[in-house]
């Protein structure tokens, strides 16, 4: 009994470990980090609604969701206004949260796209980011920043 309480221990550690690196796998980007929380059901977007949407190079873009069909979402991006229908997994919600200075989040800094920066400073309804490239921070809107 001790036997195979001790192989089922080890299949434990092994799955966990593997499950580890199949997320650090699924995380990695030949740009900036753009981690994203678990997979959303499309029932949890509305036509309307702003959210960050991956596009064909695989990054972050804020777009309108346009409509939902089982997991698809149908988005506008808003930097050009070209529609696109990405799985529910690749589009994530921007939420009302506010954020605090030293918070990480994703932001729109160019052409609609997220990128990764640092909280600096709070200014009404806007945020002061630091991006991580060494850009010149700047103030984004709030409906424009998400959590990293």
């Amino acid at each position: 009994m001790r036997r195979v309480a001790a192989c089922g221990s080890l299949v434990i550690v092994a799955l966990l470990a593997f499950s580890i690196a199949l997320a650090a796998c699924g995380s990695s980007s030949t740009g900036p980090s753009e981690t994203q929380s678990a997979a959303q059901s499309a029932a949890a977007f509305a036509a309307g609604q702003s959210v960050a949407a991956k596009w064909t190079d695989g990054k972050l873009y804020l777009a309108t969701v346009t409509a939902v069909d089982g997991d698809n979402v149908t988005v506008t991006y808003t930097d050009d206004g070209t529609s696109g229908t990405v799985a529910a997994a690749d589009v994530r919600a921007i939420p009302s949260a506010t954020f605090a200075v030293g918070d990480r989040v994703l932001a729109v800094w160019s052409a609609g796209r997220f990128y990764p920066g640092e909280v600096t400073k709070v200014e009404g309804t806007a945020y002061v980011v630091k991006w991580d490239d060494s850009s010149t921070p700047s103030a984004v809107e709030t409906g424009k920043i998400i959590a990293e």
